[in-house]
């Protein structure tokens, strides 16, 4: 008697949770992560008043408040949530957080310190915001799916 069940190994890609960990999975998995615990580790350093306070905090070199928080934390979760769901959710959503990272890091200069800043931008965010999206960004591309000519 032959059982007509598919193995894990022969099932089609879904998009599961036990696709393969890609390079869109990874990244963003990973970058999420790493987002997640400074908005957490932020919070601790800052509380939750003077919510856009310009030197509420710094991390290494990175300043913080809690607006600035709120925004790893969101982001994390993002590029977690995309990692988690599979290469085509992480796919995209590395790639919109991709752009967002991007605008971040060629927007931030010009709005640093006044009154458009409500993150507290400062000089080391704007390099670590093109180096996030540099990495989103160009994993989705190196890996973005060929067309058959």
């Amino acid at each position: 008697m032959t059982s007509s069940a598919t193995s894990p190994r022969t099932e089609p890609s879904t998009g599961s949770a036990r696709e393969r960990w890609t390079p869109v999975r990874l990244a963003g998995a990973g970058l999420g992560s790493v987002y997640l615990l400074v908005g957490l580790v932020g919070f601790v350093l800052t509380g939750v008043t003077s919510w856009s306070m310009h030197n509420s905090a710094t991390i290494l070199l990175f300043q913080i408040n809690p607006v600035h928080n709120v925004a790893h934390l969101g982001l994390g979760a993002a590029l977690l949530v995309g990692g988690l769901l599979g290469t085509e959710a992480a796919r995209s959503v590395d790639r919109l957080v991709g752009f967002v990272f991007l605008l971040l890091g060629l927007v931030g200069p010009f709005v640093m310190g006044g009154h458009m800043d409500p993150i507290a931008l400062n000089s080391p965010d704007h390099a670590l915001h093109l180096g996030t999206a540099a990495v989103l960004l160009g994993v989705v591309w190196a890996t973005r799916p060929r067309q058959a000519a």
